[in-house]
């Protein structure tokens, strides 16, 4: 009896139809908020054009798996910042990656560019710095319009 259950079971389980995983996201207490350029722009610490130069993979960590990437700074918007920096990044559904679509493994859009609001948090392995917000307006430099191109040189006084 238990055999039909189970296949049962397995047949409604397979026959669902299948949901793409979400980001978890929150910013300042909201789950899923929609931000703004500006909004952001004042609450993060540096705002910052960047190209990513490598990235360096750790799926054995005990915490869980993160990523560093290694980064040069084109622009800055807002705060002062190195010309290289690097940014840690946790893979998991709050982490940001600068990784291409892809369904293998994991390839690193390495040469991409992108747009990064980035605030403090305390050392980790020695990076001192993530996004902000994931799901908000940290994203590829191709997806940054000329409307917002031209917030982000007005947020900034340049």
């Amino acid at each position: 009896m238990a055999r039909p259950v189970r296949l049962i079971a397995a047949f409604l389980f397979l026959s669902l139809p299948l949901v793409p995983a979400h980001a978890y996201c929150e910013y300042r207490g909201v789950v899923n908020a929609r931000t703004t350029l500006a909004q952001e722009f004042r609450d993060s610490r540096w705002v910052v054009r960047v190209r990513v130069l490598s990235a360096r993979d750790n799926w054995a960590d005990v915490e869980g798996p993160w990523t560093i990437y290694r980064l040069q700074v084109l622009h800055g918007y807002k705060g002062r910042v190195p010309r290289r920096i690097s940014f840690f990044t946790e893979r998991n559904s709050g982490g940001f990656y600068m990784d291409r679509a892809s369904s293998g493994p994991t390839q690193h859009d390495i040469g991409g560019e992108y747009l990064l609001f980035l605030s403090p948090i305390r050392p980790r392995r020695g990076y001192r710095m993530f996004v902000n917000y994931p799901c908000g307006q940290s994203r590829p430099w191709a997806e940054v319009g000329v409307g917002d191109r031209r917030r982000l040189a007005a947020l900034s006084g340049r």
